[in-house]
């Protein structure tokens, strides 16, 4: 250990000797030339007394002789030594004529200390031994006192039916406040409750450092009992005081005073859980669960550590014990990084900015925080981002922290099956372009429709993806029961046709027919208007009215582009157009032989001009494509149908279902999919309607 050098070193320096003093004899004796140089302030000066007490502190804790544990009922010795420094104590007991120590004692004497008036003293000491004070009196005599303490702890409790509750409240020498509600998981009278408020105010203030505090209390028993003036009876109550003068012990000094509960308000309405009549919001409150009482002694057990330490331990051994890494960039570095930690009663913290201190925690310990506010009874099941904001103002913190609250959003099970939809199409427009007339048909139903007279309620519709209506060499459709039943797949067979079918609920795979169905069914709606049921009469013109337009895809109309001239319309002949008033029969013959010669070249040109259109819409399409791939052996979630929902969770009900694993892929952006217990799902399924599962 080199010697210390800098106010900070000398600070660290005497901090670790006083948690050692116990088992330093004369501790003070031996750092008083370290204390002399602190109290010069920022001109630290360490000169030959300090690096003499140094080295000789060094030589002594190499040979200092271990504490031995005292025997109930056995003789135990005290041995006083007094200097011009300060008074040392060392408390020993004896074994086989051997004198081992148990615990060491030191504390620097003041150069002047005030003397009070001996009188006064006698005739108040008189009047404190024979009666008892009461509140107002006993506020007199903090008023008259002219100590004034730095420290403030107020603490109160509240009972009732549902449990009990403290509050702590921790009013620092800068003037600011540390305020903790406390909730106990046990049951606890009301005087154990007090006791409570009290411990785990001491510890608050051990934990900031305090080392004097005045302490305001309503509970006359606490008060009376910590003062010696009552004395505690019951067992529980014995506990309870042992462990408050334990702690108190830790305090240079301290004073306990009782106060009425109305001049206590602001611990109590912590107590309460409520709203402060005094403004002082906004303000952050901690809330501590107490899951057994103070005095209950948890057993003792070997700590295990694992073979790796964690990011704690290097940062921790700098600030405790001064080690540094031997490589001289990772000590710079360390350095650097530790300027914003500190070790307090034990525990790493490190200075934030959501909160002024947050507690440095392990791998182990962060898995179990980021789950309990996440999915815990507090949690709202929150995002990364949220999830690691929320850590923060906890009072946690570790450097992987938000790459955690990230990976344990991702992987809960209830998240990802309440998560929105992704809409963003999963993969590039795969247009469908038939190589000839009359090769590919898409067929599809409309209805069911208003039933007619005679019994009709559905209308197929038949588009070839040339020509827009011809007969096929294979057929796409959908998966519904009409296309997929024995009749349909024998006339297929008989014919020669393939068919083909569409991924579940994936009607883009037959876009084209999709499309005419959405033609139709808007002409059909203008031309039956009121009589619903004449819709089987209006279909044929419906039918014709769209043969004999123009399709912006292709330039042509259905009927050109199948039979090579243009259709005469009605209106042509009820209003006489140029065709009709020039027709001429042996020349209409003529155009027509032509016309089928030059049938081939026009749907060449007919389908340059579809490809081109449909790269437009390839285009357009494919600016809004977020690209989602799954491999083999992937699981999966599947997004749940309309129709296979559970009608009874109404609007709770889950987004999507499974896991599923990936088994096989069908096709351009369709994946098989199995679930154990259910199989294989007898149909693809398309990459839109599925998303990555995290287990």
């Amino acid at each position: 250990m080199v010697s210390p050098r800098t106010l900070k070193d000398v600070q660290r320096f005497t901090g670790c000797l006083a948690s050692l003093s116990r088992f330093i004899a004369k501790s003070t004796d031996r750092c008083l030339p370290f204390l002399k140089t602190l109290k010069k302030g920022k001109g630290v000066e360490w000169n030959e007394d300090c690096e003499r007490a140094f080295q000789a502190l060094k030589d002594y804790l190499g040979q200092a002789p271990l504490l031995s544990k005292p025997e109930t009922g056995e003789t135990l010795y005290m041995y006083l030594s007094v200097s011009e420094a300060a008074t040392s104590s060392v408390l020993v007991r004896q074994e086989e004529g051997i004198q081992k120590p148990i615990y060491y004692t030191s504390k620097a004497l003041l150069s002047v200390e005030t003397r009070t008036a001996i009188k006064a003293q006698a005739v108040a000491d008189f009047v404190a031994e024979f009666t008892k004070p009461s509140i107002e009196v006993a506020r007199m005599m903090v008023e008259q006192n002219k100590k004034v303490f730095k420290w403030q702890l107020r603490v109160d409790e509240s009972s009732n039916t549902h449990g009990s509750r403290a509050g702590v409240v921790v009013s620092t020498p800068e003037g600011d406040s540390v305020e903790c509600a406390l909730r106990f998981d046990f049951k606890a009278t009301n005087n154990q409750a007090k006791y409570e408020a009290l411990i785990a105010g001491l510890k608050v203030c051990t934990v900031l450092g305090a080392d004097e505090v005045e302490i305001f209390s309503d509970s006359q028993v606490v008060v009376n009992q910590v003062l010696d003036e009552y004395q505690a009876k019951d067992e529980s109550m014995i506990a309870y005081l042992e462990l408050a003068k334990e702690l108190l012990e830790r305090f240079k000094e301290y004073r306990i005073v009782q106060v009425p509960r109305e001049e206590n308000e602001q611990a109590d309405a912590l107590a309460k859980l409520a709203s402060a009549t005094i403004n002082i919001w906004p303000r952050t409150i901690s809330m501590i669960r107490l899951l057994q009482p103070s005095i209950v002694k948890l057993k003792e057990v070997g700590a295990v550590f694992g073979e790796r330490d964690s990011w704690i331990t290097p940062i921790k051994e700098y600030l405790v014990n001064d080690v540094l890494p031997s490589d001289p960039l990772e000590a710079k570095r360390l350095k650097y990084r530790a300027t914003r930690y500190s070790v307090l009663n034990g525990e790493l913290y490190k200075r934030g900015y959501s909160r002024a201190l947050q507690r440095c925690v392990g791998p182990e310990e962060a898995e179990g925080i980021l789950r309990s506010i996440h999915s815990g009874n507090c949690g709202n099941h929150a995002g990364g981002v949220s999830l690691t904001h929320k850590t923060l103002r906890q009072g946690f913190y570790w450097p992987t922290l938000f790459a955690d609250a990230k990976r344990v959003a991702a992987r809960c099970e209830a998240c990802q099956k309440i998560a929105n939809n992704i809409r963003q199409p999963p993969e590039l427009l795969q247009s469908i372009t038939s190589p000839w007339p009359f090769a590919i048909w898409g067929i599809d139903l409309i209805g069911p429709m208003p039933t007619t007279a005679g019994g009709a309620k559905h209308a197929i519709v038949a588009v070839d993806y040339f020509t827009k209506f011809g007969i096929p060499n294979t057929i796409i459709t959908d998966n519904g029961t009409q296309f997929d039943g024995k009749k349909f797949r024998k006339l297929c067979d008989k014919y020669g046709i393939n068919n083909y079918y569409a991924s579940p609920a994936q009607p883009q795979t037959n876009g084209q027919t999709e499309a005419v169905n959405k033609i139709i069914k808007h002409n059909l709606k203008a031309k039956v208007a009121a009589k619903k049921g004449s819709w089987v009469d209006k279909l044929p013109q419906v039918l014709w009215a769209y043969r004999t337009t123009e399709r912006g895809s292709t330039g042509k109309t259905s009927y050109s582009t199948a039979y090579g001239a243009k259709a005469v319309i009605p209106v042509e002949t009820s209003f006489s157009s140029p065709r009709v008033q020039l027709f001429q029969p042996e020349l209409n013959i003529d155009m027509l032989k032509c016309g089928l010669d030059e049938l081939e070249e026009r749907r060449e040109r007919a389908q340059i001009r579809n490809t081109a259109y449909q790269q437009r819409v390839a285009r357009y399409y494919n600016s809004h494509v977020r690209e989602r791939r799954f491999a083999l052996g992937d699981l999966v979630l599947k997004r749940v149908n309309p129709g296979t929902r559970d009608k009874a969770a109404g609007s709770l009900a889950d987004k999507c279902e499974g896991p599923y694993q990936i088994t096989g892929i069908a096709g351009h952006g369709a994946y098989r999919i199995t679930r154990e217990g259910l199989g294989e799902l007898p149909r693809p399924c398309n990459a839109q309607y599925l998303k990555i599962h995290y287990p």
